[in-house]
């Protein structure tokens, strides 16, 4: 009993001491702690102390909550055990309840917020990205975390429907106010679907079928088949033409000086990246698919047949004949000289890859395929047996040497010295005679001057 007295006796006098010692300190401003630095606004501990005192609590506060929720009871009062399905008991729930009302009451008449926004946010953002991998690792669903995910997916079915009918409400509220992506970010919302597009072309890709449809098979060394390839180059051809209309680039829709189809950095970086090789064989591989369709080999519509259509037969003559005439190459543009339809190193190219032997072989096989269905081997027009319909049979005739009859040549005069027959020339023209006489001084009475003049001179305006 005496020593319990000395226990109690000397709480007192250290209790006392305590709170002597921290009213001196709090009249002095000082920390009530240390005593040597003032407490921090608001508070009665500087900042160090008080940052001392909050980890003890903290780290006693997890071991006394850890002790109660090990023995069964409530983690803040410790003596009932919790409600079911939650953490404290029926009555410190309710003080907790009534406390949280009360202080967002007072905050709200106050004009302040609940909590810092902007921590709340951060705090919101660390929980779900910690729910997230935690369920994730487990494999269940990262919504509810309850229920498995789908294979390949983090959420179950019934989470994903709920996401599914919240966004098709959100894209029909959003489309009846005209707002595109359903008012999210825009750029957002393209790199949503740029995943998406790459995971589902990696997934038709492993199973071998096109990427755009799939459905059908690729073309051999190809992404997608040749349906999908000719209906993506239909679309790139519209699209061609309606930027070239415009006078912007055709790859990236800048404008474009000159009516360039490519802006300068298009252009430069099409260059590197171009593989003639394999565009040979692309052209090669479509002009074959479209030729089996009956369709133009150029724009892919019905040709009837034909390897072209009309239109892009017209289209092509019309392109020609303005390029000769503006005294252009006919295939790249370039200036030409005396007259010539090509440039030189468009004709070199032309010479290289033509192979004779193959055209004289190919326009064999088509007049006598021609022939023996009983068309013009011209321009495949009805022919009543004969081999050319009667237009192409009279553009034929009149173009033959024994329509023009004898050609019209170049006269030429030959200078003979009568005392000694030596001949001079032959030249070009009379004022080239004329200078032989003087240069051998000769009169015109010692020479005589013979003429070579085409007999159909006289008929063409020749003297």
């Amino acid at each position: 009993m005496c020593q319990q007295d000395d226990i109690e006796a000397k709480r007192a006098r250290e209790r006392a001491r305590w709170h002597r010692r921290a009213a001196e300190r709090q009249e002095k401003g000082l920390c009530l702690a240390c005593g040597k630095a003032p407490p921090a606004p608001g508070r009665t501990r500087c900042e160090p102390c008080a940052g001392k005192r909050r980890e003890a609590d903290a780290q006693r506060q997890r071991r006394r909550t850890a002790d109660r929720v090990a023995r069964g009871l409530c983690p803040k009062c410790g003596k009932a055990p919790p409600a079911p399905n939650r953490a404290l008991c029926p009555s410190c729930s309710e003080k907790r309840n009534l406390a949280a009302r009360a202080r967002d009451a007072r905050l709200r008449a106050e004009g302040t917020p609940r909590r810092d926004p902007a921590k709340a946010r951060e705090y919101e953002r660390e929980r779900d990205r910690r729910l997230y991998v935690e369920r994730t690792a487990a494999g269940v669903c990262t919504k509810c975390g309850k229920a498995p995910a789908r294979p390949d997916r983090t959420t179950c079915e019934p989470c994903a429907e709920k996401h599914r009918a919240h966004d098709r409400k959100r894209l029909a509220r959003a489309k009846a106010e005209g707002l595109p992506y359903c008012g999210r970010d825009p750029e957002k919302r393209r790199e949503a679907g740029r995943k998406h597009g790459r995971r589902r072309t990696k997934a038709r890709r492993a199973a071998g079928l096109c990427i755009r449809c799939g459905n059908a098979p690729p073309v051999e060394g190809r992404s997608m088949c040749e349906p999908c390839r000719e209906d993506r180059r239909v679309a790139k051809q519209a699209r061609h033409r309606e930027r070239r209309a415009a006078g912007l680039c055709v790859r990236c829709s800048v404008p474009t000086m000159g009516g360039r189809a490519h802006c300068d950095a298009c252009a430069a970086e099409r260059n590197r990246r171009r593989d003639k090789e394999a565009k040979r064989v692309s052209d090669r591989r479509r002009y074959e698919f479209r030729r089996a369709l009956g369709a133009c080999t150029r724009c892919g519509k019905p040709a009837n047949g034909a390897a072209e259509c009309q239109a892009c037969r017209d289209a092509a003559r019309a392109r020609y004949e303005s390029r000769k005439a503006a005294g252009q190459c006919v295939k790249c543009q370039a200036p030409t000289f005396e007259d010539a339809t090509m440039c030189a190193p468009c004709s070199v190219a032309r010479a290289e890859r033509r192979n004779r032997e193959a055209e004289y072989a190919a326009r064999r096989r088509r007049y006598a395929d021609r022939k023996a269905r009983h068309r013009c081997v011209d321009c495949e027009a009805p022919s009543a047996g004969a081999a050319r319909c009667e237009t192409c049979a009279r553009r034929h005739a009149e173009g033959s040497g024994a329509y023009r009859g004898i050609p019209v040549w170049d006269p030429t005069w030959t200078v003979v010295e009568l005392a000694t027959g030596q001949e001079h020339g032959p030249f070009g023209s009379e004022a080239d005679v004329a200078l032989c006489l003087a240069f051998e001084r000769l009169s015109r009475d010692e020479v005589e001057i013979l003429s070579d003049v085409s007999p159909m001179a006289s008929l063409t305006g020749w003297s």
